[in-house]
Formats: structure tokens, C-alpha cells, sequence
């Protein structure tokens, strides 16, 4: 396969013409399987930019997700999301770290990934990437969860039907971070 050629079997793009600033952002869902190498390095890129994730083997990870999503302002990458899937062992830390104790017998996916660039927060990118891809996974059946420390993600995250669970607890890039978990039935 063509690293450069999206095959476009399963992108979802949306395009936005307006007024406002969403209007002028490119919004595109894609299988990593499915994106071009230079599409995978800026969002490995960004995503470190972020500085809220290990490297550890992060290329392998962002290779493994679900979807990855991307916005786009002036063909300049602003926004990144994803959905990943957990290890049983990540998912099994983040349990104990939490103080959750639930015996694990459905997959699990979760939303993470997400970063904005400083200069394009509080427009609405991230709300958008997750809402987009929330809509990838409608044929998925179980759990899908997601830890935060931000506030307008814990927000977003409430606000389409994840419930918290646990107790907060502190990490290695972040304090104060909450469990969220959405039990998506087919």
C-alpha cells in the first residue's frame, strides 16, 4: 500500500464553509491503516507537543488506534483525537489507580489522543473531533472510557452520556485526573 494515497474506504470527511471559525477548519476521521506517513508523524508530533503521554513505543500505540482524527485550520494540523484501544494491562492500571474494582469481561475502547494547539483552544475543535468520532463507533459493543484532568473535556464527556466512576487520582503529566466510562450496547 501507498503510504502517500489514502485508499478512502474508510475516511469520513466533513467539510465546514462559513462565517465562524469551525466553518473554516477540515475535520477528517481516518484508520491509521489509512493515513499517509506525513499524516501520522504530524499527529505523533503534535500529540508530543502535548507533552501529556510517554513515548514509550507511542508510534506502535497511535498505529493500534481505532480512529484518529484531525483538524485542520489553513492546512495547518490544530486538533488531534483518537480512539485507542487500551492494553489489558493499561486499562487494569488505570482501574487500581482509580480505585475501581470491576472485573474486566467486555473490550474496551478509549477516547484520548486529544490535544489543540494554545492558540486554537476554547473554539470548539476537540468537542468536534470527539463528537466525530463518537459517531465512528456506533457499531461497537461495550465499554468505552476516558480519563481527563481537563475540565472542558470532563464537560464534553458528561455531557454525552459518560459517567464518572472512581476517585480522582494523580498521574505522571497530570492531577486531579477522572475516570469516565459509557457502556455503548448494540
Amino acid at each position: 500500500m501507498n503510504q502517500h494515497t489514502p485508499t478512502g474506504l474508510v475516511t469520513y470527511q466533513e467539510y465546514f464553509f462559513g462565517s465562524n471559525f469551525l466553518d473554516n477548519c477540515y475535520f477528517e476521521i481516518k484508520r491509521p491503516a489509512d493515513c499517509s506517513i506525513t499524516e501520522l508523524h504530524y499527529f505523533y508530533l503534535l500529540l508530543r507537543k502535548g507533552n501529556k503521554v510517554s513515548p514509550i513505543d507511542l508510534p506502535l500505540k497511535i498505529l493500534g488506534a481505532e480512529f484518529l482524527g484531525f483538524c485542520y485550520q489553513d492546512k495547518k494540523l490544530v486538533g488531534i483525537s483518537a480512539i485507542k484501544k487500551p492494553s489489558l494491562s493499561y486499562l487494569e492500571n488505570v482501574h487500581r489507580k482509580a480505585g475501581i474494582r470491576s472485573s474486566i469481561n467486555e473490550p474496551f475502547l478509549e477516547v484520548g489522543y486529544s490535544y489543540t494547539l494554545t492558540l486554537f483552544r476554547q473554539k470548539g475543535i476537540s468537542s468536534t473531533l470527539k463528537r466525530m468520532l463518537l459517531q465512528k463507533i456506533t457499531h461497537y459493543g461495550g465499554i468505552l472510557f476516558s480519563t481527563t484532568a481537563t475540565r472542558s473535556s470532563q464537560r464534553f464527556l458528561l455531557n454525552n452520556g459518560f459517567r464518572t466512576y472512581g476517585n480522582p487520582y494523580q498521574g505522571i503529566y497530570d492531577h486531579n485526573i477522572v475516570y469516565f466510562e459509557r457502556n455503548i450496547r448494540l
